[in-house]
């Protein structure tokens, strides 16, 4: 009898071990785990008071942008420790999440409620519960919860002006350097440009782009090239560099992501 007695402590110490807890953490870390190539498109809904939507999507250049962020948002978020139920009719804005391989995930603003059958529910500030294959998680990301109640309608649709002149000025002197390094498109920016002597038609300029092949790679690759542009020389290069492997936040910075 003793030993049965403990044989069931000791199946129960089991079940609440660390190794127990730590298996459960990992299944809602792995849950909220995205990666780029596995989304096609985000959409918002406003689903009370007006039909605002708008869908960004991978094909985007300019959208992918948008969706890479949100899936940062999603990944680097911490499992919230309140309970993840929704009060049916209350949330007011719906994130869907759509995937390549047709599943769906959703976010939504999360609520906590108090009372009985007359319940009185308040949005919690920094908060939104994540539903994939029917399971939920509560989470908490105040960058990705300002983003799904407001943030999404301020995005602008394409890049600003100043990323199409350095789109531009980028492409007039890639030319240059083109057959010797012409993945390097993606992300192109004028990181610095000045006049000579204070001539307005003679000026120095850096530049620098990523890698299109490190869109699919593990990490991209970076090239920054320096440049004279005279009436009487036309371009010239007077140092190229290319860096191999660069961070993500490098590359974050280098797109404004």
């Amino acid at each position: 009898m003793k030993k049965m007695k403990l044989t069931v402590f000791l199946l129960l110490v089991g079940l609440i071990s660390p190794t127990h807890l730590l298996a459960e953490a990992n299944d809602e870390t792995n849950l909220i785990k995205l990666t780029e190539n596995e989304v096609s498109s985000i959409q918002v809904f406003r689903l009370k008071g007006t039909d605002d939507s708008r869908i960004f999507r991978m094909t985007d250049g300019y959208d992918e942008r948008i969706i890479r962020r949100v899936i940062n948002w999603i990944n680097t978020s911490s499992p919230s420790e309140q309970a993840n139920e929704l009060e049916g009719g209350k949330v007011p804005l719906l994130l869907k999440i759509n995937m390549i391989n047709g599943d769906l995930i959703t976010l939504e603003p999360a609520y906590n409620c108090k009372g009985g059958l007359i319940k009185t529910c308040t949005a919690v500030d920094g908060e939104i519960v994540l539903t994939k294959n029917k399971k939920k998680i509560r989470l908490t990301s105040l960058e990705l919860y300002d983003w799904i109640i407001v943030g999404w309608k301020y995005e602008p649709v394409g890049p600003p002006k100043e990323e199409l002149l350095e789109e531009t000025l980028y492409t007039r002197y890639f030319s240059v350097i083109e057959k010797e390094f012409p993945d390097f498109i993606m992300c192109p920016r004028i990181d610095r440009i000045e006049r000579i002597n204070g001539d307005t038609r003679r000026h120095l300029v850096i530049s620098s782009a990523l890698n299109y092949a490190g869109h699919h790679a593990p990490s991209y690759d970076r090239i920054i090239f320096t440049l004279i542009d005279t009436p009487e020389n036309g371009i010239k290069i007077i140092k190229v560099r290319k860096k191999s492997n660069v961070s993500e936040r490098e590359s974050q910075k280098q797109c404004r992501w």
